[in-house]
């Protein structure tokens, strides 16, 4: 029944593709490859239930997931789909984003995490000319705040070579409007990474399905 159940989702991936998929359908077959005798439906459920969305299940804290309940090597798995798809953009050179203004960050940002019930930092990773790399969220806090340390910044754009970056917060209560602690942030990170020859493009606060761009308000 299972089996019959999984080749039915198999069919339909190849005929309608993943676009047709809800997202816990989509977690649902990449659980097949570690959970061979489970009802893996129900397990997404339970993660995206847990962990928020499909994208926050996949950039889980390998622990957590385990902590969840999951064998290492199902967290393992989910760890890897982020990083995979990160090295296949980097790799094909037609397919990799390109940021020109606020307006492309700024609707990657809300994809990335306006789902999020909690508040995350994230870095965004760009070449000179304001190309993807790569984007890591290097904190990730409460409700209402998260602590972000410079260090995790800077390790970040160092590892993923960036020439730019731009950082990309949440605000979970709903507010668009960059607090005098972000404004103060976003310059002592900017004062930061300039010896180590890296920019700051722009800082995007994520509210509400909808975002604004520091840059175009004329603070960065």
């Amino acid at each position: 029944m299972a089996e019959k159940h999984r080749q039915r989702m198999r069919n339909r991936f190849y005929n309608e593709g993943i676009e047709s998929f809800e997202p816990h359908e989509a977690l649902e077959m990449i659980l097949y490859f570690t959970i061979p005798r489970h009802d893996t439906n129900a397990i997404a459920h339970r993660l995206i239930d847990h962990f928020g969305s499909f994208h926050g299940v996949l950039e889980a804290n390998r622990k957590d997931l385990m902590d969840f309940g999951l064998t290492e090597n199902t967290a393992a798995l989910l760890n890897m789909f982020p990083a995979f798809l990160n090295y296949y953009m980097q790799s094909h050179s037609m397919g990799t984003p390109h940021f020109p203004d606020s307006t492309a960050i700024g609707n990657y940002a809300v994809n990335k995490i306006g789902e999020r019930t909690n508040e995350v930092f994230g870095v965004l990773c760009l070449t000179t000319q304001r190309k993807f790399i790569n984007f890591e969220i290097v904190e990730e806090g409460t409700v209402t705040s998260a602590t972000v340390s410079p260090r995790k910044v800077a390790e970040c754009a160092l590892r993923n070579n960036a020439s730019k970056v731009v950082f990309v917060h949440n605000h979970p209560g709903g507010a668009l409007i960059p607090s005098s602690d972000d404004r103060m942030l976003t310059k002592s990170l900017a004062v930061m990474l300039e010896p180590l020859g890296v920019s700051v493009a722009d800082h995007i606060i994520v509210a509400n399905g909808r975002f604004s761009s520091m840059s175009e308000q004329g603070m960065i």
